[in-house]
């Protein structure tokens, strides 16, 4: 495979956002929404009224979001290329490299696919999406290594002099607590659903899609810490870790009792949205309350669990460490 160089990288991007733009443009005017084998093809503003089984395939693409996306996965795997190249095949393994991709393929399937497609019919469709870009695909993209795979690829100049900079500064010292990234996790969704913010995003495009990037950004940021792929400058100890992944539990419930208690449904747009299958508004409701009530304490005692096995783990390797040093040291006298 010939070699690929950013120039060479930069015009391909140029020709590719091009097509994508045109695209969006065909898609836009109708003329490309139609069937692709058994797959519906459309965007998020004409998607039809829910059947089944044709909801199952009914894909809301938008060009131009999807072929960043790819850009990102194109680029991602241009660096790891080159990092194994120039001899770092331990630090940058194939296992991380698939996580990464796994976690860009989720994002675009949910953001995509057809949980997208009828996110905007069906509020229990858009809490599975919630929960997919918050709490499962951060991870998956963390343990890729992207940062520390960007220092690597940076070079020790641009590390030195451009981003080192940024990174040891006290302002991205300060945005980067663990507090700020559990205020996030915790604010993001609730003054999504409670303000205006998710009622006008049922009938605008943009506001829907900034949306998806809030909670993306929002489970980047809080399990940055958690997962350690990547550098940071708050490195958890062990108890605030599984404090910090506890709270996982009480946030999720409090957002679940939010649409399953109410006796009527909160949003008008979705009673009053066509639907030819699928839970009547009030069901869907409580149903959208249920997930992030039971999926939500499911995942929290999971994590948290799986903090506390981590835990279990570290204090043996340090009294086997501790172990060994004594025995060094009566062997010494």
């Amino acid at each position: 495979m010939a070699a690929i160089t950013p120039r060479t990288f930069g015009l391909w991007w140029l020709v590719g956002l091009a097509g994508a733009a045109l695209f969006t443009l065909l898609l836009r005017s109708g003329t490309a929404t139609g069937g692709v084998g058994f797959i519906f093809v459309c965007t998020i503003a004409n998607v039809p009224p829910p059947e089944f089984p044709d909801a199952l395939f009914t894909v809301a693409i938008e060009p131009l979001p999807v072929y960043f996306l790819l850009s990102i996965a194109a680029a991602y795997l241009l660096m790891w290329r080159r990092a194994r190249a120039s001899g770092r095949k331990r630090l940058f393994p194939a296992w991380r490299m698939w996580m990464f991709m796994g976690g860009i393929a989720l994002v675009l399937l949910t953001v995509f696919g057809p949980l997208a497609a009828y996110s905007r019919v069906f509020l229990f469709v858009h809490m599975i999406q919630h929960f997919i870009l918050v709490t499962i695909a951060p991870p998956l993209l963390l343990l890729g290594a992207p940062m520390t795979l960007f220092l690597v690829s940076a070079g020790a100049v641009r590390r030195e002099r451009l981003i080192y900079p940024v990174l040891h500064s006290k302002a991205f010292r300060g945005f980067t607590n663990p507090v700020a990234g559990l205020a996030l996790f915790a604010v993001v969704p609730i003054a999504w659903y409670v303000s205006p913010a998710f009622r006008v995003s049922l009938d605008n495009e943009g506001l829907h899609y900034l949306g998806y990037g809030l909670f993306l950004f929002a489970g980047i940021h809080y399990w940055w810490p958690v997962v350690g792929a990547n550098p940071t400058a708050w490195n958890l100890p062990h108890p605030v870790r599984l404090f910090y992944l506890f709270a996982l539990v009480p946030i999720h419930a409090f957002l679940g009792s939010i649409f399953y208690e109410p006796s009527q449904v909160m949003f008008q747009q979705l009673q009053e949205t066509p639907r030819f299958w699928g839970p009547a508004p009030l069901l869907d409701q409580q149903i959208a309350g249920a997930i992030m009530f039971i999926v939500g304490e499911m995942l929290g005692l999971i994590a948290t669990i799986a903090a506390a096995a981590a835990w279990a783990r570290a204090d043996e390797r340090e009294a086997k460490r501790q172990d060994a040093k004594r025995a060094r040291a009566r062997a010494g006298t």
